[in-house]
């Protein structure tokens, strides 16, 4: 399956919005989001997705900052198979003279994850788990082409976020992909 993601490049003209899709890959981790970032922590496991994201983003008064929105559809497989459905309002930056200079922007996205099954990873990790929880990415995009393109490497999400959700569960992947903006 394919996932779908918010264009980073600024649209032909300023104050236009614009459209992008993606394609991601992504694989979990047994960690919890303290010890993600950890070389040394990090646990990768046999459970992985694949998706499609569908964004649109619109630059705001400093044409380097867009606010957008993507729609992901994920399928996981390996440990556990079940399809997922992610919609999150993202916010990027694309600095003016980036260094290095190959990339071309940070995001970081917050909304809603329901998967159409309650995860085996969570529940293994944490006991239990439910079907909807909060959703944030955090993301990297490096610029290839001619500039309609870009690779982009995200942390996948998923949580009680600290409470708001009644079961204590989540869980994090990391994620690599390919965006092509309209």
């Amino acid at each position: 399956m394919i996932v779908a993601s918010v264009a980073s490049a600024e649209g032909d003209r300023a104050g236009e919005g614009r459209l992008s899709l993606s394609l991601q890959g992504g694989q979990m981790t047994t960690n919890g989001i303290d010890d993600v970032f950890n070389p040394t922590k990090t646990d990768f496991t046999n459970a992985y997705f694949g998706g499609l994201i569908l964004g649109y983003e619109v630059p705001l008064d400093d044409p380097r900052w867009a606010l957008g929105a993507e729609v992901q559809l994920n399928h996981h497989f390996g440990q556990d198979t079940f399809q997922e459905l992610v919609l999150p309002v993202t916010i990027r930056y694309s600095p003016a003279r980036p260094w290095p200079a190959v990339i071309d922007s940070f995001a970081f996205g917050l909304g809603i994850s329901h998967a159409s099954e309650t995860p085996l990873l969570e529940v293994v990790k944490r006991g239990e788990s439910q079907r909807t929880l909060v959703y944030f990415s955090l993301e990297t995009a490096f610029s290839v082409g001619d500039g309609n393109d870009d690779i982009f490497v995200r942390l996948h999400h998923r949580s009680d976020a600290y409470g708001l959700f009644a079961t204590d569960s989540g869980s994090n992947a990391f994620a690599i992909g390919w965006r092509h903006g309209f």
